[in-house]
């Protein structure tokens, strides 16, 4: 009880310190559905229209206010009808304090691969989801899956230092607000931070508590963290954006013999050199690492594509990607493939999105591939 009336107090003492900021009010209504679907070998698998996917609405209110010492932001998510949001106090150009949840994140290590992949069209109708679990999305961010202060469980408590221009340090402890030992949230907490070097781009690290710390798991627990290491530039080569990064997770003191696999991922955004054409490439892979003093010997890879060409009234895009995986050294080499060509127009505060989608699903049925034309409108305010 008296944990929790902390919370509330701190929050009242920011709210009281953002009441008299200017306040900005939006959002956005994403609403979709199937025009046609189906697959090439059962005909019975071919829908003409009504078939509506729940994922395809997406409904947000935001309202953000802040005066540069002090801020937030609330959301409500119509279709889940969940509240998240954060309140911020930067009492001075060197500290910085936070609270609560956010359901967008903050300080996520991919700057191309991640959202901005494929940008509004990650969650609209018209392209292939980057979380549909498939082969050849699984490794699409392998290394640089960081997300930092997202997430909308329980709340967060974090601590940013500015000591410099050039460099950010944060503290974050996770669901700090629940019941447990200091052991356990000390044992969670997650140290990351962004170093700029002028005119050449920013180096991004995190370690990331595992839980392996905790009295209860010092035995039979998780492992101790997870290291992140990340690199991103725009400013190398003109009108070329790229990043690489890797991660691995570190055991506990009393397993020498165990170690995470090694994680690694890229991608490049070629940007003005080549408008109105634009190219975006991203790869994962993941191999190595051993339990117990057996190496493993599984190796995955994910490529992916998105060329864009831009015309007056619309872009014109096509995604496509492919996934590679070898069990072990003896097994067959198994794969999973997409092509996803969509087009985007935009009509002031709104954007009409439409696609194809054929998905490889030879692992249901020797040669098949499921077929989509999703549609849908995406409206800003």
């Amino acid at each position: 009880m008296f944990k929790k009336l902390i919370v509330v107090l701190a929050f009242c003492a920011l709210i009281t310190g953002v009441a008299f900021a200017e306040a900005t009010v939006g959002g956005q209504l994403q609403m979709g559905s199937m025009l046609f679907s189906g697959t090439n070998i059962n005909d019975r698998d071919i829908m003409l229209g009504g078939n509506y996917d729940g994922s395809y609405k997406e409904a947000k209110l935001s309202l953000l206010f802040g005066d540069g010492t002090a801020g937030g932001r609330m959301v409500y998510t119509f279709n889940s009808t969940e509240l998240w949001g954060w309140l911020q106090w930067r009492p001075s150009q060197f500290f910085r304090l936070r609270i609560g949840k956010d359901g967008d994140g903050e300080g996520g290590f991919p700057q191309i691969i991640g959202w901005g992949f494929t940008g509004e069209a990650k969650n609209s109708v018209a392209a292939v989801s980057d979380y549909n679990g498939s082969l050849a999305m699984q490794y699409r961010n392998a290394g640089l899956n960081y997300g930092a202060f997202d997430g909308i469980g329980s709340f967060n408590f974090q601590l940013s230092f500015y000591p410099t221009d050039m460099l950010q340090l944060n503290v974050l402890f996770r669901g700090f607000d629940s019941e447990g030992e200091v052991s356990d949230k000390l044992a969670n907490m997650q140290i990351y931070g962004l170093f700029k070097i002028e005119e050449v781009g920013t180096i991004r690290f995190a370690a990331v508590g595992n839980g392996g710390l905790a009295k209860e798991k010092q035995k039979d627990g998780d492992d101790i963290a997870t290291i992140h290491l990340a690199f991103y530039s725009s400013e190398i080569v003109r009108g070329l954006a790229f990043e690489f990064g890797g991660q691995v997770n570190l055991p506990r003191y009393n397993q020498a013999d165990t170690m995470g696999a090694i994680k690694l991922a890229g991608g490049i955004n070629m940007t003005t050199i080549t408008d109105p054409f634009n190219l975006k490439v991203r790869f994962g892979t993941e191999f190595g690492g051993m339990k117990e003093g057996v190496e493993n010997e599984k190796v995955g890879f994910t490529v992916g594509i998105l060329p864009s060409y831009k015309l007056p009234k619309m872009t014109i895009f096509f995604h496509a990607g492919l996934g590679l995986e070898q069990a072990n050294k003896d097994a067959d080499m198994v794969y999973n493939w997409f092509i996803n060509p969509y087009v985007w127009v935009p009509m002031g505060g709104m954007r009409m999105w439409v696609g194809v989608q054929i998905i490889d699903e030879h692992d249901q049925n020797d040669g098949q591939f499921a077929f989509k034309i999703p549609f849908g409108f995406n409206f800003y305010f």
